[in-house]
């Protein structure tokens, strides 16, 4: 659980760090680069690239563990990203995604999914099949319905969701309580949401092993 934590703050504070650079490599570049010996890439940084659309030459990278495509102005994955078979750590922050292709089931090595300020109205069921242990939408455009319950119910190594800044949640599903016999979940953030004190009050209660952040 803390180790997760420790990801979480690392990538607000990578996020932070990045807005405001303007020496980024390009894309191209990069990719250049690494294709030299492609099979012992595990790490590409393409964050702030102004990509619009994901490379091909992505896919040329059989054992990649960590793929960062935040702020790239994309407006989805594409349809083959269940080919990264050997990816852990997903970071698409800051593009204009709101779904994700159903490949994306296949990427069962997947631990850790950062898709906050994209346009996702629920939480993706598509990520039912990974090893998925947190997951980060915050500033997107959920309203936390029933449905989004069971998908969580359907993630057995979630540790943490953060749903912090998505104003249209004002309200539990009548099936919150179904996460109390999650077996790994452990925090729920729900910071600047449309939710009130009594609410989350009644939530904690309902949900005593999960550490409501609010």
């Amino acid at each position: 659980m803390r180790s997760i934590q420790k990801v979480g703050i690392a990538y607000l504070i990578l996020c932070a760090a990045f807005i405001i650079s303007d020496c980024r490599r390009p894309a191209s570049e990069i990719l250049n680069e690494a294709a030299k010996n492609p099979n012992s890439v595990e790490k590409l940084d393409l964050g702030l690239g102004k990509l619009g659309t994901v490379p091909p030459a992505l896919f040329n990278f059989p054992n990649l563990k960590w793929l960062d495509l935040r702020m790239n102005e994309l407006t989805s994955l594409p349809e083959n990203a269940g080919d990264w078979s050997n990816l852990e750590h997903l970071n698409i922050y800051g593009n204009d995604i709101e779904k994700l292709p159903a490949s994306v089931s296949k990427l069962s090595k997947l631990r850790f999914f950062f898709a906050g300020n994209n346009d996702f109205e629920g939480i993706p069921s598509e990520l039912t099949g990974t090893s998925i242990e947190a997951i980060y939408l915050d500033s997107n455009k959920i309203e936390f319905k029933e449905s989004d319950i069971d998908i969580v119910m359907g993630f057995p190594k979630l540790e943490v969701l953060d749903l912090a800044r998505n104003r249209k949640i004002s309200g539990f599903p009548k099936n919150l309580g179904f996460l109390a016999s999650h077996p790994k979940l452990r925090l729920l953030i729900l910071k600047e949401t449309g939710l009130k004190p009594s609410q989350i009050e009644s939530a904690r209660k309902l949900l005593p092993k999960v550490k409501i952040e609010f």
